[in-house]
């Protein structure tokens, strides 16, 4: 009797290893994370990504409702583009934006031709934060996952699907 409910034990123990396993390697497939810097001026979270192929620096912004490169980094002119209006919602940069497409690579996973707004403003942010910035990421790249959670402790954005 007693070897049956060891063996049977065993058994449950197994299987629940076994889906735990598969439970964790599910969750690996539908997540995403991304190291991230702080500036040390700002506090500010910056990910290193590439934008059509070449490494860029992108401030994450959780509020601007859009991605903006800047154009001296794309070799575009935003005067030259398709006019942009201002936005609803935005991360505070005022000037000239026009509509471009770029592919966005987050860690492995590119995100194809997505239209973003091209501007010629971040000499002045880099310059504040001491440092290169490329872009910013905003929510229409952070809105394809279900939820964005920043992990300070182990420096991570982690994008879950």
């Amino acid at each position: 009797m007693q070897r049956r409910t060891v063996i049977f034990v065993l058994a449950c123990l197994t299987a629940a290893s076994v889906a735990r396993a598969q439970s964790v390697r599910g969750r690996g497939a539908s997540s995403l994370e991304i190291p991230f810097e702080r500036n040390r001026q700002f506090g500010s979270i910056l990910v290193r990504v590439r934008v059509n192929g070449e490494p860029a620096i992108l401030l994450v912004d959780t509020g601007s409702s859009h991605t903006i490169l800047n154009g001296n980094f794309l070799g575009l002119d935003p005067l030259l583009l398709e006019r942009a209006s201002a936005p609803v919602q935005g991360s505070g940069l005022i000037g000239i934006a026009g509509w471009a497409t770029a592919t966005i690579d987050l860690g492995g996973i590119k995100g194809g031709n997505r239209r973003v707004l091209v501007m010629n403003e971040f000499r002045e942010i880099s310059k504040g934060m001491k440092q290169r910035v490329d872009g910013i990421l905003g929510e229409d790249v952070l809105d394809e996952f279900s939820s964005v959670a920043i992990d300070f402790k182990n420096g991570r954005l982690v994008l879950h699907r």
